[in-house]
């Protein structure tokens, strides 16, 4: 071959998304944005928090976008663990008071002594964690276990306890909203988190944890976790979606602007608390927690961060 002729490498051919792959896309797309808009639109309207509204809908997403990144039976997997694991410490606390502390739920229809959406709302939002955390880890839920080296290992681990520091800091920012203020739950001994005992964080990070390791650990078995190749591409979905709707998350409670300045509550112990104070606090907490974690999950999607490959 002639120095002077230079070799030429064609450039791949990009695979054409077909129809059926761009309508799940764009109803994910649609629930994200719609994530979004309930987190940002209810609270200025209405003046109260739009946490319930923005959860319900993760679980719809978390369905779709759950199947083209894992499959039917693993996605089903994680709903059943998920499930089965946080009705049981609910119902186990509600009944001993461990791990949360000692609460019980007001109205709504109940599996024994939980609301029925519950356990999906624990899917729903679980779903968003793992992934956010994931982004966080350089798309750790791909290389889980020892086929993936001292990373894998490592990643089998601090993938889940950081799932679950991700779903504890949204139950921070949002628990003395939905039990102090809207009694959707009652401490029945109250809490020195406006209404709230330290139990309830600790409990949160402890059942969240169990889960989520034994989804990781389902994961890594041989011929089940299929490397980063697996969600590189818009038919496996993206990191992104999740992320955002994480991030919209701390939105959610910000109803320091909109909400009354001058009432008080009380909680079931008789302590009062300023209502103003309580949604600053939580405001606070949502602005340095979950906004700027998502925030910098989707700067480590930007950046290419989740698609690059170790060995």
């Amino acid at each position: 071959m002639s120095a002077a002729t230079p070799r030429t490498i064609p450039a791949p051919t990009p695979t054409p998304r077909s129809r059926a792959d761009r309508k799940p896309n764009l109803a994910l797309w649609a629930l994200t944005g719609l994530s979004l808009l309930t987190a940002l639109l209810v609270p200025l309207v209405t003046g109260e928090a739009s946490t319930r509204a923005a959860l319900l809908l993760t679980i719809p997403f978390a369905f779709i976008h759950g199947i083209r990144r894992y499959g039917v039976r693993q996605l089903l997997t994680f709903f059943v663990v998920t499930f089965v694991v946080s009705n049981f410490f609910e119902d186990l606390s509600i009944i001993t008071g461990f791990p949360f502390g000692d609460y019980h739920y007001t109205g709504a229809p109940k599996l024994l002594e939980v609301p029925i959406q519950i356990g999906p709302i624990y899917f729903g939002l679980g779903y968003l964690a793992w992934l956010t955390a994931s982004a966080l880890l350089d798309n750790a839920d791909s290389r889980l276990g020892r086929a993936h080296g001292r990373t894998g290992t490592i990643n089998l681990f601090a993938l889940p306890a950081l799932a679950a520091a991700l779903m504890t800091m949204f139950d921070l920012g949002s628990d003395s909203i939905s039990s102090t203020v809207s009694h959707v739950w009652i401490w029945e001994h109250g809490g020195g988190v406006f209404g709230v005992p330290y139990t309830n964080y600790l409990g949160w990070w402890f059942v969240t944890y169990l889960f989520f390791q034994i989804f990781a650990l389902i994961l890594a078995r041989p011929g089940l976790n299929r490397g980063p190749q697996h969600t590189t591409g818009l038919r496996h979905g993206s990191l992104a979606q999740p992320a955002l709707i994480y991030t919209g998350l701390g939105l959610a409670s910000i109803t320091y602007f909109t909400a009354a300045h001058t009432t008080r509550v009380t909680d079931a112990t008789g302590v009062a608390w300023n209502t103003a104070a309580l949604n600053e606090t939580m405001m606070t907490i949502n602005i340095f927690g979950l906004i700027v974690v998502g925030l910098l999950a989707l700067t480590k999607i930007a950046r290419g961060d989740t698609t690059r490959t170790t060995p």
